[in-house]
């Protein structure tokens, strides 16, 4: 025997589907069984046509879809209940069983559509404090990252003062990091860093050439020639970078390097800034979510298309995140490798050995299921922004707030008209554009002024 509990449950999502028992055939069927009650059985059928999700085609026709039974307003509740307590004092049978479990049921739609439900899904929070714990994490990396490009700021402002400058010939052609201790240190591992871009753009001209020499397509040596041309540049720009930062002294160089330090801490620090954003609007979204997920039946009802659209991107999307976090999983069933040995007497032994396919194998089970996790995450937190935000836009009577501040923009408006302050700037704006116009026009007559001299001086010799 099913416990009251899970009936009630079950009670409660075939509301939230829009389920009724009967159809309007079934009502029809009934009245012609039952001619004493055809006028309450009418109204019942009444009953059935208040929604406003019906067209008035349909209102017309003999047939009703099950969603449209349920009204989507208070006054669409009203209405129906106005029409099931006139069908109740109408019917002359009372003891017609059909008539009153009909009647029965339409009352208790209308008595849910009147009563508030907590429509939250439990996997859609998970997902959601999924998502605030991987941004957590990921917060605390761009903070101290943005902490660490702080500390590496003050370190070049406190550079000790020392010029440096290395021999193109001398400077070797190889990639280095570029060290933040000293000056010199990381003036030296800048210039490295831009001899080797010269010595590779440089070999890659040779390649090219030994190509373009034994080509005979001439489509491929219009190419390798605009490729030789394109090295040339970068490499003679790169020439070029090399001298001038070798001849650049202390304080120039370290100008610099404290501004691009400055950027590069400025944007890590930006970064850092919306991330905490993103985990606050997080967090903020999961109670936000459950309260606005509180909402009256015929609330529900009637965005219950939208309802059902999110439900099957949900579906889908979860389908998806499921296979690969299945799949990463599954890997770890995998056999380790089995490696058998024979020794001279006949006899063998196997053990398990670690090899490159089994890393391979624990990257691959490790990015599924991040993969998955993703997915998972991504999609709770944009079904779970897109109902609490619609919610929250059908709630409240955003007009009269709009309206508010429409009024308080014209008043500005008006004020500013009044104390004459738009008047005075469009009249000092048109003075500068005068003055503007008369020094455009007095350059251009001097320079129209040395061209005749020009040409007056060339006609005299």
């Amino acid at each position: 025997m099913s416990l009251l509990k899970d009936r009630i449950n079950k009670r409660q999502q075939t509301h939230e589907k829009g389920y009724v028992s009967f159809t309007e055939e079934d009502l029809n069927e009934a009245k012609v069984n039952h001619q004493i009650n055809a006028e309450a059985y009418s109204l019942l059928d009444a009953a059935m046509h208040t929604s406003s999700n019906l067209t008035a085609q349909d209102k017309q026709g003999n047939s009703v879809e099950i969603d449209d039974v349920y009204p989507c307003s208070e006054e669409e509740c009203n209405e129906m209940d106005q029409l099931l307590d006139k069908a109740e004092k109408t019917v002359k049978d009372k003891n017609d069983k059909i008539f009153q479990d009909r009647l029965s049921e339409l009352r208790g739609i209308v008595s849910w559509s009147r009563e508030k439900h907590w429509n939250f899904q439990w996997s859609l929070i998970l997902g959601c404090v999924l998502s605030v714990l991987g941004m957590v994490y990921i917060y605390n990396d761009a903070k101290s990252g943005a902490d660490r490009r702080k500390s590496e700021l003050k370190q070049v402002q406190n550079w000790v003062e020392r010029d440096t400058t290395i021999a193109y010939d001398v400077c070797p052609a190889e990639w280095m990091s570029e060290r933040l201790d000293s000056a010199q240190l990381h003036k030296a591992a800048r210039l490295a860093n831009i001899k080797y871009r010269v010595t590779d753009y440089d070999s890659s001209i040779v390649k090219y050439q030994a190509r373009l020499d034994t080509c005979t397509s001439r489509d491929l040596k219009k190419s390798y020639k605009e490729s030789i041309k394109n090295y040339e540049k970068k490499s003679k720009e790169y020439r070029a970078q090399y001298d001038e930062v070798n001849n650049m002294k202390f304080k120039k160089y370290q100008k610099m390097i404290v501004k691009e330090r400055k950027a590069s801490f400025k944007s890590a620090k930006k970064f850092a800034i919306f991330l905490w954003i993103f985990v606050a609007y997080l967090i903020l979204l999961i109670p936000a979510y459950i309260y606005y997920s509180h909402q009256y039946g015929y609330y529900i009802t009637r965005h219950r298309t939208e309802a059902k659209v999110l439900g099957g991107i949900q579906k889908v999307a979860f389908a998806i995140a499921t296979f690969f976090l299945g799949a990463g999983l599954a890997m770890s069933l995998l056999p380790d490798t089995q490696v058998t040995t024979y020794y001279s007497n006949g006899s063998t032994s196997k053990h398990t050995e670690t090899n490159a396919a089994n890393y391979f194998i624990i990257a691959m089970k490790f990015i599924m299921i991040c993969i998955g996790l993703l997915i998972f995450a991504v999609t709770s937190v944009f079904i779970m922004s897109y109902a609490t935000i619609a919610a929250i836009k059908r709630t409240y009577d955003w007009s009269k707030v709009t309206a508010v501040a429409t009024a308080a923009t014209q008043k500005a408006m008006d004020k500013v008209k009044e104390s004459g302050i738009a008047d005075k700037a469009i009249e000092a704006a048109k003075v500068a554009a005068d003055k503007a116009t008369e020094v455009a026009k007095g350059a251009t007559d001097k320079v129209q002024e040395k061209i005749q001299e020009k040409k007056q001086n060339k006609e005299q010799k």
